[in-house]
C-alpha cells in the first residue's frame, strides 16, 4: 500500500431513517507519496446547502492532497499545508453562501487525520469526532467544539448532564459560516493504532461501548463501517452518520 503505512481503510455515509437528505460526507484516500487522508463533514444549513458544504469542503482538501507536487518534508510544512487547504475550503464554502441565496448560511463541521510515517495530523472544526484504538480501548483524540463542552470546560456542566442538554448540538465554530475559520490543528506520535472518524449521528444513536467492541473486532474495515450504521439505525437512525475506519496490518 506504501513505503510506510500498511493497512486497511474504508468509509460509509447514511441519511440514517429520520432526514430526507444526507449532509454527511467521508473520504479515504492514500496519495502517490504514502500518506493517508482520513475525512469526515456533517453539513449543516438544510436541504442542499449541508449537502454542498460538507461534500465541497471534503473534496477540495481531497483534491489538494491527491495533486500534491512534492513529499512532505517537515513537520512544519505539514501544518502549514493544512492550515492553508482548509482555509481554501473554507473560502469555497463562504464565498458560496454569500453569492447565492439559496446556500444562506450554511456550514459543515470538519474532523481530519493525516498519517504520514510515524505521525499522525489531525484537524478538527466543530463536533464530529476522531477516536483511537489504544491498549484496546477506545479513546477520544478530538474535542468537540460545542457549547456543551465550553460548559464542561468551565466546570460548570457534568459529563453527565451533556447527553440531556437542551443546547447539545450548538457548535461553537464552524467551516464555512465567517471569512475566516478557527482550526485545531495537532500532531500525535502514531504506532498502528486502529483509528475511527465519525459524524454526531454516529455517536449519539450507537453507545460508546459499542463503538469499542465494533472497533476491537476481527471484521475489516468495509464491515465496521456497516456495523456502525446499522447500529445507528437500529437505535432509531436519528440523523445522518458517515464513519471512516483505518486499521494498520
Amino acid at each position: 500500500m506504501s513505503n510506510y503505512l500498511s493497512g486497511h481503510y474504508a468509509n460509509l455515509s447514511n441519511k440514517g431513517k429520520v432526514r430526507n437528505n444526507n449532509e454527511d460526507y467521508a473520504a479515504s484516500r492514500i496519495n502517490p507519496y504514502g500518506n493517508l487522508l482520513l475525512v469526515v463533514a456533517d453539513g449543516m444549513g438544510g436541504a442542499n446547502k449541508g449537502e454542498y458544504a460538507s461534500k465541497k469542503c471534503v473534496t477540495t482538501i481531497e483534491n489538494a492532497f491527491m495533486s500534491l507536487e512534492e513529499e512532505f518534508k517537515s513537520e512544519r510544512q505539514v501544518i502549514k499545508w493544512l492550515n492553508e487547504v482548509i482555509n481554501i475550503a473554507n473560502d469555497e464554502v463562504y464565498k458560496k453562501s454569500i453569492s447565492d441565496k439559496r446556500y444562506e448560511k450554511m456550514g459543515t463541521t470538519l474532523s481530519l487525520v493525516l498519517l504520514i510515517k510515524d505521525k499522525m495530523y489531525t484537524a478538527q472544526i466543530g463536533d464530529s469526532r476522531i477516536y483511537m484504538v489504544k491498549d484496546k480501548k477506545l479513546v477520544q483524540v478530538s474535542v468537540d467544539q460545542t457549547y456543551v463542552q465550553y460548559l464542561l470546560n468551565q466546570k460548570k456542566l457534568s459529563l453527565q448532564q451533556i447527553a440531556t442538554h437542551p443546547d447539545r448540538h450548538k457548535l461553537t465554530n464552524a467551516l464555512g459560516l465567517k471569512k475566516n475559520v478557527s482550526i485545531d490543528i495537532n500532531v500525535y506520535d502514531y504506532h498502528n493504532e486502529s483509528i475511527l472518524l465519525c459524524t454526531d449521528g454516529v455517536y449519539n444513536n450507537v453507545p460508546l461501548i459499542d463503538i469499542e467492541s465494533i472497533m476491537k473486532g476481527t471484521e475489516s474495515s468495509e464491515r465496521k463501517c456497516q456495523q456502525l450504521i446499522l447500529f445507528g439505525n437500529a437505535n432509531g437512525g436519528s440523523d445522518n452518520m458517515a464513519v471512516v475506519v483505518w486499521e494498520s496490518n
